[in-house]
């Protein structure tokens, strides 16, 4: 009741319920956390990051089959847009990076069975240090132009945020998407600072927990750490995986992602699909996952149960069919032994599983009976 409170609010303050139906338009609803590819820890704000560096993405999710597991958004982040808004007040794309338009990149991914994702900032200016124009006071213009454009996904940051409130920003910019009859999944990210797993579930489809993620162990386990110790909910997103990254080993990059999918979180890759596909079959394999990706995209997509002891976390999620999945991470600098009661084959990286065996540094197991 809150959240409809609260977008039936901002659609007076937009300036839309006038045009709006008697009923407020729903939000996008999803069965499963989205899945796909996002570039930021790829390429961040450096020149690689253009139009090709996408359709290169586009074309490989479809070549190495990530698509048909469930990896559907190809997700532009921060440094897509020119320096300046056009005369009319709109968002246009950076010639440069992008000279045929947002638009035409939509196109290119649609026809591949893919969904495009696009970046904004609930604040004057976007968060990299050159300051692109945001979205604060321009919700119902940009959200026009996203949907004119074909975006499927837009990530709202919240840099330069003008001391705002968090809630009044985030739903102004929902209720602007819902107004363009266009389904688009919006997602918060606020680094979890307004505890958004609070109120954002019925205003958003997903919602950071914690800061960025980095490409190093220490950022992944605190920000487990920081995402088991928060209220579950759909939607709760501990950011992008770093499978295919220089800074993590395979065994952290195979905890990163088995964890992800016992919390059911979205699974997008920050990473170079593309020339993972070239030289890095392994992160091809692991992203693919049939065992892990099937419990992550659960239709029941339950709340798993956490227990923690010292550095060892067990997570637990009922499946849809019955069968239960078990996880055990040894999340510090040392092994740690798999409890009684949890035994089988681990999906993760095969062989069997028995109580009391042990679970190197920063591995993870996953069984399900």
């Amino acid at each position: 009741m809150r959240s409809l409170l609260v977008l039936l609010a901002a659609l007076l303050v937009l300036g839309v319920a006038a045009d709006a139906p008697a009923v407020p338009i729903p939000a996008v609803s999803l069965a499963a956390p989205p899945m796909g590819v996002n570039n930021w820890n790829a390429t961040g704000c450096t020149d690689a990051f253009d139009e090709d560096w996408v359709h290169a993405q586009a074309d490989a999710l479809v070549g190495t089959g990530l698509r048909d597991r469930g990896y559907r958004y190809v997700n532009l982040d921060d440094c897509w847009a020119a320096p300046h808004r056009d005369p009319a007040g709109r968002l246009v794309a950076d010639p440069v990076r992008f000279p045929h338009g947002i638009a035409a990149l939509a196109d290119y991914v649609h026809a591949r069975g893919l969904r495009l994702g696009i970046y904004t900032s609930a604040g004057t200016m976007t968060c990299d240090p050159r300051g692109f124009p945001a979205s604060l006071g321009h919700e119902t213009a940009d959200a026009a132009s996203f949907a004119a454009w074909g975006v499927d996904y837009v990530k709202e940051d919240d840099c330069f945020t003008a001391g705002t409130d968090a809630i009044a920003r985030y739903t102004a910019m929902a209720a602007a998407l819902r107004a363009t009859g266009r389904p688009i999944v919006f997602a918060v990210c606020d680094k979890g600072n307004s505890a958004p797993w609070g109120w954002a579930p019925g205003i958003a489809q997903v919602w950071r927990t914690t800061h960025d993620v980095a490409d190093d162990w220490d950022s992944i386990a605190d920000i487990v750490r920081l995402t088991t110790a928060v209220p579950y909910a759909r939607g709760n997103d501990p950011d992008m995986l770093e499978v295919g990254n220089p800074g993590t080993t395979p065994t952290e990059q195979a905890s990163q992602m088995a964890v992800w999918s016992m919390l059911g979180a979205p699974l997008l890759a920050g990473t170079d699909v593309a020339a993972a596909a070239r030289d890095d079959p392994a992160a091809i394999a692991l992203l693919a996952n049939p065992d892990l990706v099937a419990i992550d995209q659960d239709p029941a997509w339950s709340t798993p149960a956490v227990t923690w002891d010292g550095d060892r976390l067990v997570l637990r999620r009922a499946l849809a069919d019955g069968r239960t999945a078990v996880s055990v991470t040894a999340l510090g600098d040392r092994p740690e032994t798999v409890p009684a009661g949890i035994a089988g084959r681990d999906v993760v990286a095969g062989g069997a599983v028995a109580p009391g065996e042990l679970v190197a540094a920063h591995d993870t197991i996953v069984v399900v009976s």
